[in-house]
């Protein structure tokens, strides 16, 4: 029997996933009817906000159609160039969006990952010379500076996020409905509220986050486990006000003796975190440890329960769990975000190129899909965990020893042996993956992980790297603050007279 067209779908949350999904799928098939479900109850969102990477300006700009003013203007983004990680055997290390470690040199035998492991690794990359000097993007003549937004992604306050998103959703005419879930019927597809109203829809996404409210009632819960790959499960978070410091182009993340901790940047704010497994630290401990970093007494840590895993089905039925819904990580690589653009994504594709006769073929093409990204994701995860040799606590010797990766397990063995070569891209359990090869070589790399085989570098090919690596750092040296750089991008929403760089 052929499937029922999907013409109606429910969107059930209150947060971003919920709205980010609701307004990409009426924009991407605007014949679609959908609603919004909203729980007037909802939690508020988490204080620390969220980093993000290039793809969420991809997904908000191209996919979603918002325009960069209005984004700079109502969300009040921080533009970061990735990550300063003190992590790993050399002690810290800088990661960048920059996606050229597996692009061969003009000139060179040699591949890049090879000179990177061969020198300083604070210079060869644009966007790391630039962190390492704490600017945020090079000089374009005397009076502007020249965006990177290729190799950039945003920090978000997720109260800002959600308000620009929910002014989307309005102005692209969703129905949205207030009310609180008291049961579902599979068989006619009805999902019935407390009010005694009820909805009904062709297809239901659950995007209420890992509460799963309506997964969880439709009896989607089998629960694959990442605890051994993510050994945190317990966190607080929290926002203070910046003062006079200075606004940093990377998110930072920093070992702690039983977990690790997590800083984002916002303009008149930073947004800090404290991960760690309650088997080795008391919740009243960890949050007097992050107030004191805090510097504040007075603020009152928001304390998180993380289950990381992902559901082992995603979509059964008529109901689809997406965003937290469907699976967790920790923000230890900001791919959150980036996980639910792909999930969004890949569910606009079955729709529009089945004109919504979704079956069990494509329920069963979502699950795998979406699966297989969740373990790449884990796996990731898990290297920072297996190959962090920071301390030597009781935590991190437990982490090493059961953070193993897995579906990308082949790939890090090839790592060990032949080093960062571009044959590595061809493990990756699916191509392009959802974290993808330039960012698991510069992990790799910047964690320290040892490997075997070491190509002799022909001596002028070092001599003409140093150069290069030198002229990065002198144009990282004369680029602009992120505080000046984010100032102009306001200031030309509300044009006042330009005045030179200092």
């Amino acid at each position: 029997m052929n499937p029922s067209p999907v013409r109606q779908v429910v969107v059930v949350g209150s947060g971003t996933d919920a709205l980010l999904v609701a307004a990409t799928l009426k924009r991407q098939l605007p014949g679609l009817g959908v609603t919004l479900l909203r729980d007037p109850d909802a939690p508020a969102p988490d204080p620390a906000g969220e980093s993000t990477t290039p793809a969420v300006i991809q997904q908000l700009c191209t996919v979603l159609g918002l325009q960069g003013s209005d984004i700079h203007l109502h969300a009040r983004p921080v533009w970061t160039l990735g990550y300063k990680c003190l992590w790993g055997a050399r002690g810290s290390f800088y990661r960048s969006f920059d996606q050229s470690l597996t692009q061969g040199i003009p000139g060179f035998r040699t591949e890049p990952g090879f000179l990177f492991a061969d020198g300083p690794m604070d210079s060869g990359l644009l966007p790391v010379a630039l962190m390492a000097a704490g600017k945020l993007f090079p000089k374009d003549g005397a009076n502007s500076f020249k965006p990177i937004e290729n190799l950039t992604g945003l920090n978000f306050r997720m109260e800002l996020l959600d308000a620009l998103l929910l002014r989307a959703c309005k102005s692209l005419g969703l129905v949205m409905k207030s009310g609180k879930i008291a049961a579902f019927d599979h068989g006619e597809k009805e999902l019935r509220l407390e009010d005694g109203s009820s909805l009904t829809a062709d297809l239901f996404l659950d995007a209420g986050g890992s509460a799963r409210p309506l997964a969880s009632l439709a009896g989607n819960t089998g629960w694959i486990s990442y605890a051994d790959a993510s050994p945190c499960t317990r966190a607080a978070t929290l926002r203070r006000r910046r003062g006079s410091e200075p606004i940093r182009p990377y998110t930072t993340l920093e070992t702690q003796e039983n977990g690790w901790r997590w800083r984002t940047e916002h303009d008149d704010s930073i947004g800090l975190g404290l991960a760690w497994n309650p088997d080795f630290l008391g919740e009243d401990e960890a949050c007097a440890q992050l107030l004191a970093k805090a510097d504040d007494a007075s603020l009152t840590p928001l304390v998180h329960h993380w289950n990381p895993g992902r559901l082992a089905a995603a979509w059964q039925g008529p109901v689809l769990a997406i965003g937290d819904a469907g699976g967790f990580l920790p923000p230890l690589a900001s791919l959150r975000m980036g996980m639910l653009a792909l999930q969004i994504n890949w569910l606009m594709r079955l729709l529009a190129e089945t004109d919504g006769n979704v079956g069990e073929a494509c329920r069963g093409n979502y699950n795998k899909v979406v699966g297989e990204a969740w373990d790449e994701c884990r796996d990731f995860h898990a290297i920072h965990y297996r190959f962090n040799t920071a301390s030597d606590s009781p935590f991190w010797e437990m982490a090493r020893a059961t953070a193993v990766p897995q579906s990308c397990a082949a790939l890090v063995d090839l790592y060990q042996s032949i080093g960062p070569a571009h044959l590595l891209s061809n493990f990756l359990p699916t191509w392009p993956g959802a974290v993808g090869i330039d960012s698991w070589i510069a992990t790799l790399l910047g964690l320290g992980v040892p490997f075997r085989h070491h190509p002799e570098i022909p001596a002028e090919e070092k001599k003409a790297w140093e150069s290069i690596c030198e002229q990065r750092r002198a144009v990282a040296k004369q680029a602009v603050a992120p505080e000046l750089c984010i100032g102009a991008a306001r200031r030309s929403m509300k044009p006042e007279p330009r005045v030179a760089f200092p």
